[in-house]
C-alpha cells in the first residue's frame, strides 16, 4: 500500500519539475528560493553578472531539413538545400591520431547509479552525499546517471576526492539529455574537487555508452546528438536566461568532456561561484567538447563582477568547437596566481547577435580579464567579431602580487571577420603585469559597426587606452585597416609602454576546414541570428537581409532567397523567402592543405 501511495506521489511531483529516488523520496522542491541558496543564477538576479568587467573603466570604452521537419530532435531527416555551394565533403583518410583508445580509466569496481527522471521530471540532489549516506564517497569510481530526458539535474556536494582516484560522472544505459521542458535552469554540479563529467563511450573504462560515442573514432562531421550528455533547450526556450551547464559551489579541480550544448538562453558552459572571494577553482581540464548555437556565450568562465570573487587558476582550455554563438565565444575573468591555457580550439562565428544582444558591446569572441599570474591563449582559431575581435581588462585587486613578466600573452592565433575594432586593451594599470600579442594573424576586417553605432571608422585595428604597462606587439599580420594601432601605425618601434617589431600588413589565406558545411570562401560576416529589430540601434531600426545571407532562427538556419527579404518576416513562417538549410556537418578540423596549420583542433598527444 506505501508503494502505490509512493508512486502517486512521485508522479504528482514529476508535474511540478522535482525527481524522486527508488525510495520514493522527493529530491528537491522546485523552487526559486532553493535555488538560489544552492550556488547557481536564478532567472531573477542573473542579469547582475552579464555586464563588462570594467565597470569603473567605462570612460575608455569604446563604444536542411524539409520545410515540414519541425521536430528539433530529428533535424537531420532533412535535405541538404543548399549542397551546391557546399565545400567539398570530407575525402581526407583520417591520420592516426584523431580517435580516442579505450582505457583511459580503469574498470570501475565500486558504482552508484542514481534515479532516472520520471516523465517530465527532472533530478535534483542538492547533496547527493548525503543522499547515499552508506555509500564510501572516497572509494566510489563511477557515478552513473541514468539515461533518460531530464527537465533539470542538480548535482550538489560532490566529493572531494585525490588527483591519483578521481570520481567520474557519467551516463548510463544510453544519452542523458537535459532540457526543452520550460525549466528555468539546466545542469548543474555544485562542490567537490578531483571529478570527472563525461560523456565519453569508453569500453574498458566503462563510461558513457556505445550508441553515442561523439566524435571518440575521429569523425567530427555531423555529430549533433551523437553525446552521452546533451543539454540542449531546444528553441531557446528561456531565452536570455538559461546556462546549459553550471558548475558552481566551491567547485574545484575538475574536468568537463564530450559534453553537446546547444539551444541555450544564456551561456553554453557558466563556470564561477558568484560572490565568494574565498572560494577556490583551479586546476581545471574543459576540452573536447561541442557547444552551438547559444544565445549568449560559449563559455563564461570566472565573474565579471567586483569584489569580492575567486580566481581562475591553472585552468587547460583545448580542443573545443564553440561554434555560432551570440556574443563571445570565450569569456574569462578574474585570472590570477598561476597560469591558464586556452590553445588549440576553434571559436566561432561569435558576435552573430550582435544587432539584439542583450547588453550593448557585448558583441566580441575573446574577451580576457585578468587580475595575476599568466594567461596564455595560442593556436586558436577565432571566427567573427562585431565591437572587436579581443578585449583585454584589468580586475586590480589591490592586496594580491603581480609578479614581473606575467600578464596575457596572445600569440600564434588566427582571427577572421571583423566589424570595428580587431583588439582593445583597457586602461586598468595591472603593472608589472605585460601584454604581449604575437605571431597572430588578422584577416577579413570590414567596417559595418555604425549599422549600430553611428561612430567613425576606426583607423587602427587594435586600439590601446593602456598608457602604463609593457605592452609588445611583434611579429603580427594584419590585412586592414591602414594602421595597425593607434600607437603604433606601422606595428614597429616604440612609443611609450608600447613597444613593436616585425609585424607586417600583408594578404592572408583563409583556413579551411575539413566539411563545415559552407564553401571555402564564405564570408561569415553573412551569419546572423535573425531578428525583426536591430534592438542595439538607436530606434531600434527594422532589419532586411541581402540575398544568400544565412539567418539562425531558433534550431535552424535559413538562406535568405530574396534581394532583400523584407524585415520582419520569420523565416519559420515564410518559406517563399527563406530557404531552410540541414544542420552544418561541424568538422571543423582544418583541412590538410588549408593555410595556418597547427591551429584549431589537434589529434590527440
Amino acid at each position: 500500500m506505501r508503494s502505490a501511495w509512493v508512486l502517486i506521489l512521485c508522479f504528482l511531483v514529476s508535474i511540478i519539475g522535482a525527481g524522486c529516488d527508488s525510495g520514493g523520496l522527493v529530491d528537491g522542491k522546485d523552487t526559486r528560493q532553493v535555488d538560489a541558496s544552492n550556488g547557481f543564477d536564478d532567472v531573477t538576479t542573473i542579469d547582475a553578472d552579464r555586464g563588462l568587467s570594467d565597470t569603473v573603466d567605462k570612460a575608455d570604452d569604446v563604444a536542411a531539413p524539409d520545410a515540414t521537419d519541425t521536430d528539433a530532435r530529428d533535424a537531420h531527416s532533412g535535405d541538404d538545400a543548399d549542397a551546391a555551394t557546399d565545400a567539398a565533403p570530407d575525402t581526407v583518410v583520417d591520420e592516426p591520431g584523431w580517435a580516442h583508445a579505450d582505457g583511459r580509466w580503469s574498470a570501475p569496481e565500486n558504482t552508484l547509479l542514481l534515479p532516472a527522471p520520471l516523465a517530465g521530471g527532472g533530478l535534483y540532489i542538492d547533496d547527493v552525499q548525503a543522499r547515499y549516506p552508506d555509500v564510501n564517497w572516497q572509494t566510489l569510481d563511477r557515478l552513473y546517471i541514468a539515461a533518460g530526458d531530464y527537465k533539470l539535474l542538480l548535482i550538489g556536494n560532490l566529493p572531494v576526492r585525490s588527483a591519483d582516484r578521481p570520481l567520474i560522472i557519467t551516463n548510463h544505459g544510453g544519452q542523458v539529455r537535459v532540457g526543452n521542458m520550460d525549466h528555468y535552469y539546466l545542469m548543474s554540479l555544485n562542490g567537490g574537487a578531483n571529478w570527472v563529467l563525461t560523456g565519453r563511450y569508453d569500453a574498458l573504462a566503462q563510461t558513457g555508452h556505445p550508441d553515442f560515442a561523439g566524435h571518440k573514432s575521429g569523425d567530427f562531421a555531423n555529430t549533433q546528438d551523437t553525446y552521452g550528455i546533451l543539454i540542449d533547450d531546444a528553441q531557446y526556450m528561456h531565452e536570455r536566461g538559461n546556462n546549459g551547464l553550471r558548475i558552481a559551489g566551491g567547485a574545484t579541480d575538475f574536468e568537463v568532456e564530450f559534453l553537446e550544448i546547444r539551444h541555450v538562453g544564456f551561456a553554453g558552459m557558466n563556470i564561477k561561484t558568484d560572490n565568494n572571494g574565498q572560494a577556490h577553482m583551479a586546476n581545471v581540464k574543459l576540452h573536447d567538447n561541442y557547444i552551438h548555437d547559444v544565445l549568449s556565450e560559449g563559455f563564461y568562465i570566472g565573474s565579471t563582477q567586483s569584489q569580492p570573487q575567486h580566481q581562475i587558476q591553472g585552468f587547460e582550455i583545448y580542443n573545443n568547437r564553440v561554434l555560432r554563438v551570440g556574443t563571445e565565444a570565450f569569456q574569462i575573468g578574474h585570472v590570477g596566481s598561476t597560469t591558464t591555457r586556452v590553445y588549440n580550439n576553434v571559436f566561432g562565428p561569435s558576435a552573430i547577435d550582435w544587432r539584439a544582444a542583450f547588453q550593448n558591446y557585448q558583441d566580441g569572441n575573446l574577451q580576457m580579464s585578468i587580475r595575476s599570474g599568466r594567461l596564455e591563449v595560442f593556436n586558436n582559431v577565432f571566427i567573427g567579431g562585431a565591437g572587436k575581435w579581443a578585449e583585454f581588462f584589468g580586475a586590480l585587486v589591490a592586496s594580491e602580487e603581480r609578479k614581473p613578466g606575467d600578464g596575457i600573452f596572445l600569440e600564434n592565433n588566427y582571427f577572421s571577420q571583423v566589424r570595428n575594432f580587431g583588439i582593445y586593451i583597457h586602461a586598468t594599470d595591472m603593472s608589472p603585469l605585460v601584454y604581449h600579442i604575437g605571431n597572430n594573424r588578422f584577416r577579413g576586417y570590414d567596417f559595418t559597426y555604425n549599422e549600430l553605432h553611428p561612430n567613425t571608422q576606426p583607423g587602427e585595428l587594435i586600439r590601446i587606452a593602456n598608457s602604463t604597462m609593457a605592452i609588445t606587439l611583434v611579429d603580427n599580420t594584419w590585412e586592414a585597416p591602414a594602421a595597425f594601432s593607434n600607437r603604433l601605425a606601422d606595428g614597429n618601434g616604440t612609443n611609450a609602454n608600447v613597444s613593436g617589431s616585425g609585424n607586417v600588413r600583408a594578404a592572408i589565406a583563409p583556413v579551411s576546414f575539413r566539411n563545415a558545411g559552407l564553401a571555402a570562401d564564405f564570408d561569415y560576416m553573412t551569419m546572423e541570428m535573425w531578428t525583426a529589430t536591430a534592438t542595439r540601434a538607436t530606434g531600434a531600426p527594422p532589419v532586411e537581409y541581402q540575398l544568400d545571407d544565412i539567418v539562425i532562427y531558433r534550431d535552424n538556419a535559413y538562406r535568405c532567397q530574396l534581394d532583400p527579404c523584407p524585415a520582419g518576416r520569420r523565416p519559420v513562417d515564410h518559406a517563399d523567402v527563406w530557404q531552410r538549410l540541414a544542420p552544418f556537418p561541424d568538422d571543423v578540423r582544418l583541412h590538410p592543405d588549408s593555410a595556418h596549420q597547427g591551429l584549431g583542433l589537434m589529434p590527440n598527444p
